[in-house]
């Protein structure tokens, strides 16, 4: 299944998320000249300019907190109207540089009712022991709950051990949710 995400990926890339059937329903995934659209109030996030991902490649969001206890911090993407049973396909590429003592990077996908409760989540992990430096993908094929209106998609890194004096950080781009179309048939 990993090949076959990988392989939308690059199909995707090719066609342009822009002018294909498929439309990015995250908005500014690109960061391509901010980071406006995502949130947390305990985390610090910015902008950078010289760093960004293989797809958009100008730009990225640099994640840090000053936590350094093993926990996971991130930045939270606006809320996505969904439809009930319809499946997604999401993508997000992180680096955690070596300079850093960020451990691991995921992304959970947390699904609403009309109510705004929260009635299911999702993840998808990297793992620990990425390689540090390099533009690392993470992909999912996700099936709204019947009862979703809406998700949120909250990127996120994990620490690194307590005792480590450094501030964790890590950065992301080229996030993308897709509604199932042309591209997906098929892989329900």
């Amino acid at each position: 299944m990993e090949k076959t995400h990988k392989v939308l990926c690059l199909i995707l890339v090719l066609l342009n998320f822009e002018s294909s059937m498929a439309q990015n329903l995250i908005a500014n995934g690109t960061f391509d000249s901010d980071i406006s659209g995502w949130n947390n109030p305990f985390v610090t996030s910015e902008w950078i300019l010289t760093e960004g991902g293989p797809i958009s490649g100008v730009g990225s969001m640099r994640v840090s907190t000053s936590i350094n206890n093993n926990a996971v911090f991130g930045m939270n993407s606006n809320s996505i109207a969904v439809m009930p049973g319809k499946w997604y396909f999401t993508s997000a590429w992180f680096k955690t540089p070596s300079t850093s003592v960020s451990e691991r990077g995921l992304y959970l996908i947390e699904w609403f009712d009309s109510s705004d409760d929260q009635i299911q989540q999702d993840s998808v992990d990297g793992g620990f022991g990425v390689d540090d430096d390099v533009w690392l993908p993470l992909d999912g094929y996700f099936k709204a709950p019947e009862n979703a209106s809406s998700m949120v998609m909250r990127l996120m890194l994990q620490t690194g051990f307590p005792g480590q004096v450094d501030d964790p950080f890590g950065f992301w781009d080229d996030v993308f949710v897709l509604e199932e179309s042309i591209f997906f048939n098929g892989f329900d």
